[in-house]
């Protein structure tokens, strides 16, 4: 299907053992095309206008067997205004093939080009000085020269560097003896599990539908296989899978790929789109970073300057947003967050160019260390350090990090694997490490033992079965994420103590709909609780506040207060209402209420019903008053509970209603039986 599909071929009879991505670079006319077309015989300048003006303007695909390694080829465009899409074709690059001209030497895009190479992290590199046969050896020695001081530079000191002539056939030979060398060192695989591709072109092929083609990032995509499309995550279905023109049942990691989708509207797919297993991406507007500038942009980076991404074969403009300096000096590297208008796909250990916001020139680029961030919030120090165990913690550092900063709704194990460059059947081992290390607990009663199994089998099962749906470690947090959380409640009610010091806190509905907004609704009572259980909150009564806080009245509140516990303690069964009090000068209900809540909260007084209220040496009196007398007479109405206790109808029901509420007694028609046994 590159670059349109042929009819059905059958499966190559010898299929390679090695895939390699081999990518083409350097200045134009310094002969890349020319000598991808000597190596394979295909001519990768398809278009008309190409071939026209002899100037490569877009991606050109061919393959190169050497024995059993196969190259799939993306020969790019060298001039200055295809930047963009020479780092598409460069995103998948295994092995780069440098082209220098022997006549010209090193040139402004030759440097550029080596620039993007390095910041995208294209390890194996070779090099080969084209068009031999148009000058005499010296001026090819100085040439190669040239191109060694350039490599050396860029850390590609011992990089072969190869003398050819696409004429005469010269030195071909040992140029693909040098690629299969660096395609040795530079071989990769990956799982099955998640596939991942960016999508370098699309067009439409009559009575086939829709084509589009890249370079396969990772895992295996099969004929009839789900994909997830990206941006939008909607879904589309493989009809049919080419490389080179070869139909396939499937494609691996390192293959050049023509892919015939189904089921997605045409109008989403265009070059910067990505295709997925469904349910490994996710799309996010900020990603934190580590950030390089290169040495020869001259005013370096400025916090919330504007830069154009080249990211995969996408292309955004974004905001630059320094984590730990104000300016980005030339050549220096530093943490930051790429803002987007849009969202975009990325994975832990992603690559990425910056260009200025003309996109005239490559300004920087990076690593992805966050691929789902958020905005700057608190301590800077803090970030830092977290993005510090991203980049250079092993992997369990990585994924508590990433559990805590999803912190109680945890992403599936798909997600993980993106977040954390971790694959799949890896997860189980790192899982139970954490767990057995005390870095990732239950809120269970489960021993750790059989948590750790739970877990690590759980990720394990979903390891094993492609089509299984991802495992969510929904009962599993990391204690740090807790500590996040513990500190964001207790500022609220550092703040709440401090403006209403006569509280006694906020109600614990208050706080468990703080922490479910903060959580999600399942954890939330249970990680309340967990905080009440460890001491890091409080409750009195029915509120919550801190543990050093103690509440305190004014003098004239605890005189007022003193004053109606005496004559509640008096009043006996038929004690006051606060209604008694609003009689009095400056006392309003507001006030009243207040003082109320406190000695309700600090056990002075227990509330009955409405306006209703005991002390609790009474309150005790009635537990023990009507618990004797059902004990020797059996369920009672609410007349004998009143005689009993000396009071009237107005204090009788409510009374017995408390007391329904609180467990001592139950209601069976117009009696009243014990529900419980007190002791005598």
């Amino acid at each position: 299907m590159e670059p349109a599909p042929s009819p059905p071929a059958p499966v190559a009879s010898a299929p390679a053992s090695r895939y390699v991505i081999l990518g083409t670079a350097g200045h134009i006319d310094h002969g890349k095309t020319s000598l991808v077309r000597a190596l394979t015989g295909v001519d990768t300048d398809r278009l008309p206008e190409e071939q026209r003006r002899g100037m490569t303007i877009e991606l050109g695909f061919a393959e190169l067997r050497v024995g059993d390694v196969s190259f799939g080829i993306v020969d790019v465009p060298g001039h200055e205004r295809f930047v963009r899409t020479m780092v598409s074709g460069a995103t998948a690059v295994d092995v780069a093939l440098l082209v220098v001209a022997a006549d010209d030497s090193v040139m402004p895009q030759t440097v550029e080009h080596v620039d993007i190479l390095r910041l995208l992290g294209v390890r194996r590199l070779v090099a080969a000085v084209t068009k031999i046969d148009t000058v005499d050896e010296g001026m090819v020695g100085l040439v190669a020269a040239d191109a060694r001081q350039l490599l050396e530079v860029q850390g590609w000191g011992a990089a072969p560097i190869v003398p050819v002539s696409s004429v005469t056939g010269a030195g071909l030979d040992a140029l693909r003896a040098a690629l299969v060398e660096a395609a040795g060192a530079a071989g990769r695989r990956t799982p099955p599990r998640p596939f991942r591709m960016a999508v370098d072109r699309v067009f439409v092929v009559q009575g086939r539908g829709t084509v589009v083609t890249g370079s396969v990032l990772r895992g295996r995509v099969g004929a009839g296989d789900v994909l997830e499309v990206w941006p939008g995550g909607g879904e589309c279905r493989v009809r049919e899978l080419q490389t080179h023109g070869t139909t396939c049942a499937a494609l691996d990691a390192g293959q050049r790929a023509a892919i015939n989708v189904t089921g997605v509207d045409r109008g989403r797919l265009e070059r910067g789109a990505e295709l997925a297993t469904p349910g490994s991406l996710a799309g996010a507007r900020v990603m934190d970073v580590r950030l390089c500038c290169l040495a020869g942009h001259p005013r370096g980076f400025r916090s919330m300057a504007t830069v154009r991404l080249e990211m995969g074969t996408l292309e955004r403009p974004v905001r630059v947003v320094l984590l730990d300096r104000p300016v980005l000096a030339p050549g220096g590297s530093g943490y930051a967050q790429l803002r987007a208008g849009a969202p975009v796909t990325a994975a832990w250990g992603q690559r990425f160019i910056l260009r200025d916001e003309n996109a005239m020139r490559t300004i920087g680029g990076g690593v992805v260390l966050r691929p789902e961030g958020r905005r700057r919030r608190g301590s800077g120090e803090a970030q830092r350090r977290s993005l510090q165990r991203l980049e250079t913690g092993d992997e369990a550092d990585r994924l508590e990090e990433a559990l805590r900063f999803h912190a109680f709704a945890p992403p599936s194990s798909l997600r993980l694997v993106a977040l954390t460059g971790i694959e799949l059947d890896r997860l189980p081992a790192v899982i139970r490490q954490l767990i057995d290390e005390g870095r990732l607990v239950a809120l269970s009663d489960a021993s750790p033992a059989a948590r750790s199994e739970d877990a690590a089998s759980m990720a394990a099962s979903n390891c094993a079965h492609a089509g299984a749906d991802p495992v969510r470690l929904d009962p599993y947090y990391v204690p740090a994420a807790l500590d996040d959380l513990h500190a964001r409640i207790a500022r609220r009610l550092e703040r709440f103590h401090r403006e209403h010091p006569e509280e006694p806190g906020r109600l614990v509905e208050t706080v468990s709909g703080w922490v479910e907004r903060l959580t999600g609704r399942a954890p939330a009572r249970p990680i309340l609780d967990e905080l009440l259980r460890t001491g890091r909150l409080k409750r009195i009564g029915a509120f919550v506040g801190l543990p050093k806080f103690v509440p305190t009245l004014s003098v004239a509140d605890e005189q007022l207060l003193e004053e109606y516990i005496r004559e509640v303690t008096a009043g006996g069964f038929a004690p006051p209402t606060l209604d008694a009090l609003l009689s009095r000068p400056k006392v309003d209900r507001k006030r009243l209420e207040r003082i109320v809540r406190l000695a309700v909260a600090t056990r002075r007084l227990v509330h009955v019903k409405d306006d209703l209220y005991l002390t609790p040496e009474v309150e005790q009196r009635l537990h023990d008053e009507v618990a004797a007398l059902i004990r020797r007479h059996g369920p009672v109405t609410v007349s004998q509970v009143r005689e009993a206790l000396g009071t009237s109808r107005k204090y009788g029901v409510p009374f017995l209603e408390y007391l329904d509420r609180t467990g001592l007694t139950r209601r069976c028609g117009d009696r009243r039986e014990l529900a419980r046994e007190i002791d005598a």
